[in-house]
């Protein structure tokens, strides 16, 4: 005859029989994009429990215009590079980005320091050919939240007049995205690399996406994938306003002698370029429209004879398409089919603006914020 203790084991073992099996209701999130973008887009998510996968048509991560980066983080530069005199809608355009810029800056460094990457001087400088442009410069910052302060310091700006914005920094994107990448792998994050073609269909759960590896299923779908994105929505029959502004970069061996090497990120009003010394090469980078940097190298010896003559013949060069949205910021943002959103339009903001781009999405997606600054009205 059994005792009331064994009567009791066995009720205990019935209602546990009994119970329902707990049910994973973690999102399943697909990212088309590897670079800065997608990167932080995936962190931001998986950070908050969904289960994402990331697929590029690269073979790695960071392989487009995140490959060859100026390394500013600088929300200071929100203002399009389309206009020298920007209208007021540019101006609001600029405010708002500026806004998500300094957010972004702030997680980007915590990101920096998690990952272990080495902690750089904070500050960017921006040369002008005389003092009035760079004073008129000035007035302009001011008037969209940023600290500008005038600057003439050899050392920093080789004889030029500079601005010099304290709340900019910098560190190496490529670096960073690879780090990046191998952390999120590390937390479950599946990648996808060499994607050649993509077709995805809306169902009723969610999206079907179909790629020569393999069919996957998504319950929502981010299209993160640069000036590629608007091809991307054409499948879907929806269309994107983006423009592919080429740009370049030219990578140089330290010299010999880096006592006087300027210790910020240095930017180029007149060719909208960066000379940025990093920790194992000089870049030259930037520019509006160009299919090489044989007229930013040009531009750079112009600024900084005694500098360039230092330096040998480019160890590589590289050219890239950055997407640029025609209001000036970018679309972070659903669009008119049910869980297919959008993070891109960037220009040259992607490195500044990759971190708070993704955090802003997560929380569209998982806690159903409305946020029209970055709208996508397709």
């Amino acid at each position: 005859m059994k005792s009331s203790a064994d009567n009791s084991s066995d009720f205990a073992s019935s209602m546990q029989l009994c119970r329902p099996l707990a049910v994973d209701v973690s999102p399943n999130i697909t990212i088309i994009g590897a670079g800065l973008i997608g990167l932080c887009t995936a962190d931001a998510l998986v950070s908050r429990g969904a289960k994402v996968t990331i697929m590029d048509a690269r073979p790695g991560p960071c392989e487009g215009t995140s490959f060859s980066n100026s390394g500013m983080i600088h929300p200071s530069q929100a203002l399009t590079w389309d206009t020298s005199s920007p209208s007021a809608l540019e101006l609001d355009a600029a405010r708002v980005t500026v806004e998500l810029g300094k957010k972004s800056r702030r997680i980007l460094l915590e990101l920096m320091e998690r990952l272990g990457l080495p902690e750089r001087e904070s500050g960017c400088v921006q040369l002008y050919d005389e003092l009035d442009g760079a004073r008129r410069a000035q007035d302009c910052y001011n008037d969209i939240d940023i600290r500008a302060n005038i600057m003439i310091d050899p050392r920093h700006t080789f004889g030029k007049t500079a601005c010099y914005f304290p709340d900019d920094s910098s560190g190496d994107a490529r670096v960073f995205g690879c780090k990046l990448a191998e952390d999120l792998a590390s937390r479950g994050v599946k990648f996808i690399y060499g994607v050649s073609s993509l077709d995805f269909r809306q169902t009723q759960n969610g999206f079907n996406i179909r790629t020569p590896q393999k069919t996957a299923r998504a319950d929502h779908l981010i299209l993160a994938a640069g000036f590629q994105t608007p091809e991307l929505l054409s499948k879907v029959e929806i269309r994107m306003q983006l423009k592919a502004v080429s740009g370049a970069a030219a990578d140089f061996a330290l010299p010999e002698q880096k006592d006087d090497l300027p210790s910020y990120p240095l930017m180029d009003i007149r060719s909208r370029s960066a000379l940025t010394v990093f920790e194992d090469r000089l870049r030259i980078s930037g520019g509006w429209g160009l299919t090489d940097p044989a007229s930013l190298i040009d531009r750079w010896r112009e600024i900084t004879p005694n500098l360039m003559s230092r330096l040998a013949s480019p160890i590589s060069t590289w050219t890239g398409q950055r997407p640029v949205s025609p209001a000036g910021r970018p679309y972070i943002s659903a669009t008119s089919m049910k869980g297919l959103w959008v993070n891109t339009g960037h220009g040259h903001m992607g490195w500044t603006l990759c971190a708070g781009s993704g955090a802003l999405l997560s929380e569209m997606i998982l806690d159903g914020r409305d946020d029209r600054r970055f709208k996508f009205s397709g």
